[in-house]
C-alpha cells in the first residue's frame, strides 16, 4: 500500500490543491472588486457631490436710483461715477447717496438694501453656490449713514443670514427687517423690526429679536437688547451747560430787555422780566437741538416733556395766538422739499381772552407731563426730516421751565 506521503504528493492530488488554490485567489479577487466598486458607487459621487458643492459663483445685484444723485464706484476702481436710473452692480461695487438722494439695491438672493441720505456702503461678497442652493455667502459692509434691510425667506436655510460688517462690529441679520445706522458721532446702532440677529464685538455677542435693538462701538462696548423705540434727542434731562453739548441758546427781542435762558439742576428755565416799567413788545428766548432725522423710515414718533408756566403778563397766545411763556417749535422738512414749523404753546391765563389757536392751558406753578403720540400725523404736511427741536419762552414777561423733553420713534 502506499503511504499518505506518497498519495499527497502525487501529481493527481497536486493538480487537485493548485485548482483549488485558483479558486479561492478568485473568489477572493471578485470580493475584493465588488467592495472597491460598491465603495466607488457610494464614496466617489460624494465626494464629487461635495466638492461641487463648495463651488461658488459671484452674482449681481440691481439697483434702482429712488431720488436725486446716486454715486457707485467700481470693483478695483478709484473714481466715482453717477449711478443710471436702473443699474445692474457686480460683487465689490461701492454705492454713495448724499442729503438728498436714495437707492434702493435688490440682492441676488432677492432680499433687499434701502440706502437713506448720506450713506455710504460695499456689496463686499456675493457668492452663490454654482451647484447647491443652500451654499451663500452675503456680506455688505457699512461705512457710513442708515441702510434698511429686509432679509427674504430663504427656501433651503431657515436660518440664512446676511452679513453686514460696520467698524469691528459684525451683524448677522436673519429673515425679517432690520435698520443698521452708523452715525458720525456716537455708537453704532441696530434695531430689529421683525426677525432675528446676531451682533458680534470682539469677543462679546448678544441676540436680538423682534422689536429691540443694540447699540455698538469699541469705545462704549455691547449695549442691549433695548426697546427698539429710542429717544431721537441728546440730553433730554439738560446734564450739560448750554453752548457746551448739544443745546444752543437764541434770543430775538423786538424791543426791550432780552429775555434770559439757564439752566440749574437739570431745569431748564426761561425768564424775562423787568424791574421797571411793564414790558409790553414781544421777545422770546430759548435753546435748540440740531437734529437731522429722516422720517420717511419711522412707523412712530411721539413728543413728551415735563413743563411748567410760573409767570404770564400777555395773555393767551398773544394777538396772533403764536406767543406763549412756553413753546416747542420743531423744524421740519416735507415730502416736496419746503422747510415748515411745527409749533405748541402752553399757557396758565388767558385774562383777555385772545387767540391761543396753538395752545394748551396748564395749571400755573405746577409741573405738568405734556405729550403727544401721533407727532408723525400733526406734522402737515408730512415730514421727511426733522431738522431742529426749539423750545422758548416768549411774548412779554413770562418764567417758564422744562426738566425733560423727549422725541421717541422707531
Amino acid at each position: 500500500m502506499r503511504t499518505e506521503t506518497e498519495i499527497a504528493s502525487s501529481p493527481a492530488v497536486r493538480e487537485t490543491e493548485a485548482y483549488r488554490g485558483m479558486q479561492r485567489l478568485a473568489w477572493v479577487t471578485l470580493v475584493v472588486s465588488l467592495v472597491v466598486f460598491v465603495a466607488l458607487a457610494v464614496f466617489v459621487p460624494r465626494g464629487i457631490g461635495a466638492a461641487l458643492g463648495l463651488v461658488q459663483e459671484a452674482r449681481g445685484s440691481q439697483a434702482v436710483v429712488l431720488e436725486g444723485t446716486v454715486l457707485f464706484q467700481p470693483p478695483a476702481a478709484a473714481t466715482w461715477r453717477q449711478l443710471a436710473p436702473t443699474a445692474d452692480l457686480p460683487e465689490g461695487t461701492r454705492l454713495r447717496t448724499d442729503d438728498r438722494s436714495r437707492v434702493l439695491v435688490s440682492l441676488p438672493d432677492g432680499s433687499t438694501l434701502l440706502l437713506f441720505n448720506e450713506t455710504e456702503l460695499a456689496l463686499q461678497r456675493m457668492q452663490f453656490g454654482r451647484f447647491n442652493e443652500r451654499s451663500q455667502d452675503s456680506v455688505v459692509r457699512l461705512f457710513t449713514g442708515q441702510v434698511r434691510i429686509g432679509v427674504s425667506r430663504h427656501p433651503h436655510i431657515p436660518d440664512r443670514a446676511i452679513t453686514v460688517l460696520v467698524d469691528d462690529g459684525r451683524l448677522d441679520l436673519e429673515e425679517g427687517s432690520h435698520l443698521v445706522e452708523r452715525p458720525v458721532e456716537g455708537p453704532n446702532r441696530v434695531a430689529v423690526r421683525v426677525g432675528e440677529a446676531s451682533v458680534i464685538l470682539g469677543s462679546r455677542s448678544l441676540r436680538l429679536t423682534s422689536q429691540s435693538r443694540a447699540e455698538f462701538s469699541m469705545a462704549s462696548g455691547l449695549v442691549g437688547p433695548l426697546p427698539i423705540e429710542r429717544d431721537l434727542i441728546q440730553d433730554s434731562l439738560f446734564a450739560t451747560d448750554i453752548g457746551n453739548g448739544p443745546w444752543w441758546s437764541f434770543f430775538d427781542t423786538e424791543a426791550g430787555p432780552a429775555g434770559r435762558v439757564e439752566v440749574l439742576d437739570g431745569t431748564l428755565r426761561f425768564v424775562r422780566s423787568s424791574e421797571g416799567a411793564p414790558i409790553d413788545r414781544h421777545g422770546e428766548g430759548g435753546v435748540m437741538q440740531l437734529l437731522d432725522i429722516d422720517t420717511r423710515d419711522l412707523m412712530t414718533l411721539r413728543l413728551r416733556l415735563e413743563a411748567r408756566t410760573d409767570a404770564q403778563s400777555l395773555s393767551g397766545g398773544g394777538t396772533a395766538g403764536t406767543e406763549y411763556p412756553l413753546m416747542v417749535r420743531l423744524v421740519y422738512v416735507d415730502d416736496q422739499g419746503g422747510e415748515q414749523i411745527w409749533g405748541a404753546g402752553f399757557y396758565h391765563q388767558n385774562d383777555e381772552g385772545l387767540s391761543v389757536k396753538l395752545g394748551q392751558q396748564v395749571p400755573r406753578g405746577q409741573w405738568t407731563t405734556l405729550e403727544v403720540d401721533n407727532l408723525l400725523g400733526a406734522l402737515q404736511p408730512p415730514p421727511v426730516k426733522l431738522r431742529r427741536i426749539e423750545l422758548l419762552g416768549s411774548g412779554w414777561e413770562y418764567d417758564s421751565s422744562i426738566r425733560r423733553v423727549e422725541i421717541t420713534g422707531h
